[in-house]
């Protein structure tokens, strides 16, 4: 029988892809922008495309923040997906600053402005943001970027897989108990990203 999974649907666009490949791992999935729906699921899947800002206060201060806290309180599987993983933590630099749900210790920071490819001063200057596909350790496998900030968590022991970028180690996917993220987009990261989401709809965890 497929495993129910809630889509939270929270402005944050993205929806239709996340819910295409959850699909094809094997997922029931029920897309909802309701907090009273999303507080009572077994297993949540967050996806966020975009920036901190006035959304993602109204969320983080509103009903469906509250739902969300009370899932990962419960004890419940969740999943974040890029600014998903982001509004994880305590507090984003993006936007003039803003708070997130501060379930996990840590900051969400920009890539430098003038990071380069290599530590030659001659070195070609990276783009800003970081968008497409990048290798994540330690597994060798490549998933599919696109971000301009990233996570910088004071507990080292929350970071399963990290990723590079010019000068900056980062955090590629996230761990702690009931609760996983990823910076990643998997459902735009083909069988890397299949198997990804399979991992956590059939275990729990990725």
């Amino acid at each position: 029988m497929p495993r129910e999974v809630i889509l939270v649907d929270s402005q944050l666009g993205n929806l239709d892809s996340v819910e295409h490949a959850l699909i094809q791992v094997g997922a029931s999935v029920i897309v909802s922008s309701d907090p009273d729906r999303v507080a009572t699921a077994r297993m949540v899947v967050f996806p966020g495309q975009g920036s901190f800002g006035p959304t993602t206060r109204g969320l983080v201060d509103g009903a469906m923040g509250a739902a969300l806290r009370m899932v990962i309180e419960r004890g419940d599987p969740f999943l974040g997906i890029c600014l998903g993983m982001q509004l994880l933590f305590e507090h984003s630099e993006e936007g003039g600053g803003s708070d997130g749900l501060k379930v996990l210790p840590g900051r969400v920071r920009r890539f430098p402005a003038d990071m380069r490819a290599g530590d030659e001063p001659d070195a070609s200057r990276l783009k800003i943001p970081h968008m497409g596909w990048s290798d994540v350790q330690p597994t060798g496998e490549h998933f599919y970027f696109a971000h301009s900030y990233y996570v910088e968590t004071t507990d080292p022991s929350l970071v399963m897989w990290w990723c590079r970028y010019g000068s900056v180690e980062f955090p590629a996917t996230i761990a702690r108990g009931n609760v996983f993220g990823c910076q990643f987009h998997p459902e735009k990261s083909q069988w890397s990203g299949l198997r990804f989401l399979r991992s956590f709809i059939l275990g729990g965890r990725a």
